[in-house]
């Protein structure tokens, strides 16, 4: 078994499967079936033995709750199970939260920016990881890498850190961006993941991966997410 070809098989199932979710004229619906693909998908890679759910994450502010795309929970954690499909729990049941974007824009970071701040500020003891899945961003690569610290210099052909460009979305710790298309820098492609390095001496910054696809850094990470 070559996972290479698996990963990049999934990757195109994805982007095919949210081309084809485009008939669907009812927007919400469409939104919600790619979210279960996702879903799908990621529950499949672990032998259908995790469950991702959507939800609704209790907070002090409730005008500020809403729905969440998709939540992968702490094991024995207490949920609200109002319906099979929309249950309620605190936030530091939660493992992962997911926020699914089919063409992000500026302000679903910002958005999505706060919301994880304000959920990482119910928690006393443990924090979720916070992230965006994104089959396309509206924005050149170089900008969104840019926001995360990362400037492109095209004499050596790399992205290279930069510590004086200031994080724009601190409280977002991770994007995974799936978009195929060719892209005017060394990897020739949109796509990219990037998280924030949460190891003991960490002082905030990302890494960014170059290897694609990069699907299989997000299915990986999930996997260590799940090991501790």
């Amino acid at each position: 078994m070559n996972f290479k070809e698996y990963f990049t098989y999934t990757s195109k199932l994805l982007n095919a499967q949210s081309d084809v979710a485009e008939v669907i004229q009812h927007m919400p619906t469409r939104g919600k079936v790619r979210e279960y693909f996702i879903k799908d998908i990621i529950e499949k890679h672990f032998g259908n033995t995790i469950k991702i759910h959507r939800g609704v994450v209790n907070l002090d502010n409730s005008n500020q709750e809403g729905q969440i795309d998709l939540i992968l929970a702490h094991n024995n954690s207490i949920m609200a199970s109002f319906t099979p499909e929309d249950i309620g729990l605190d936030a530091e049941d939660c493992k992962m939260i997911l926020e699914v974007k089919t063409n992000a824009i500026s302000d679903d970071f910002k958005v999505f920016n706060s919301r994880a701040k304000l959920i990482k500020d119910n928690c006393l003891d443990r924090q979720p990881l916070c992230g965006m899945f994104c089959y396309k961003i509206n924005l050149l690569k170089t900008t969104i890498l840019e926001r995360f610290g990362y400037e492109y210099d095209e004499v050596n052909l790399m992205y290279i850190q930069n510590d004086a460009i200031e994080i724009d979305y601190p409280f977002i710790d991770f994007v995974v961006c799936i978009d195929q298309e060719e892209f005017e820098d060394h990897t020739n492609t949109t796509q990219f993941f990037i998280r924030k390095d949460s190891s003991e001496f960490s002082t905030g910054d990302y890494d960014l991966s170059e290897n694609f696809p990069s699907v299989e850094d997000f299915i990986k990470m999930i996997k260590g997410v799940l090991d501790n």
